[in-house]
């Protein structure tokens, strides 16, 4: 699916610097227990965020669907010219992604994000950085919302092995063992795979989670809810760094 859903696309009015707000420094617990992640700039970040992610992921899927094409009928050593730069986009995509997931901005990052996707517990922040709390709050919504943690853990599966395979192809020798490297058709393969991922399973959860219906109480916004799970980070620190002797790093009773 190209574009969202017209009931989707009625984001906040007003705009904000993506990167302008991730730069913003301030205490996230200390001054109003976390009440700054209901400010309407707040849910405009994540909208915006997803939104450049989406826009320039849905590019590079079809940027890496033509390459897979094309190379199949390449000589070897014309594979890292090629691949080179998809690689670097990849990267780029990451860190994209890394606006409204926790945590995520190298590939590196992307397989323990799954895990915790798989295993429905996201991390507490382990940093004091408001996009970190803005990025675990959401993270826990997307667990709770049906079934979604699981196609968030499935598609960033999918992400991590289409980057390793743009990895080896980046630094493919002409002298490589054919079966040191994956073939084209396994790349295409594993892009539409990633595509599916995408497009069928994590995309459509992940707007219905980001995006208010028209007709939502006030108490069920994404606002209120971002700041909700984040005030409950802020009482959980309160609490679990008070001598209780819990790992501050889990959550509440976990």
């Amino acid at each position: 699916m190209a574009l969202a859903p017209a009931a989707f696309l009625l984001a906040s009015c007003g705009h904000v610097d993506l990167t302008s707000y991730a730069r913003e420094e301030f205490p996230v617990c200390q001054a109003d227990g976390g009440a700054w992640a209901g400010e309407p700039r707040a849910a405009r970040y994540i909208r915006g965020s997803f939104e450049e992610f989406d826009r320039q992921f849905g590019a590079f899927l079809g940027d890496l669907e033509q390459a897979a094409e094309r190379s199949a009928s390449e000589p070897r050593a014309k594979w890292p010219t090629r691949f080179a730069p998809l690689h670097e986009e990849m990267k780029a995509n990451i860190a994209r992604l890394g606006r409204v997931l926790p945590r995520m901005n190298r590939p590196v990052d992307v397989p323990p994000l799954a895990g915790q996707f798989e295993d429905g517990a996201i991390w507490w922040p382990l940093g004091d950085h408001h996009t970190e709390y803005l990025g675990v709050a959401l993270s826990q919504e997307f667990v709770d919302h049906q079934n979604l943690g699981e196609h968030l853990a499935i598609f960033l599966s999918s992400l991590e092995r289409v980057e390793a395979q743009l990895l080896d192809l980046k630094y493919a020798e002409p002298d490589d063992a054919a079966s040191d490297l994956p073939s084209p058709q396994e790349l295409a393969a594993a892009v539409r795979s990633l595509r599916e991922d995408w497009e069928d399973g994590a995309r459509p959860g992940m707007m219905r989670v980001i995006y208010d219906r028209p007709d939502i109480p006030d108490d069920e916004t994404l606002s209120a809810r971002l700041q909700a799970r984040v005030a409950a980070i802020c009482a959980g620190y309160d609490t679990c760094s008070g001598g209780e002797g819990r790992d501050c790093t889990t959550g509440p009773g976990e």
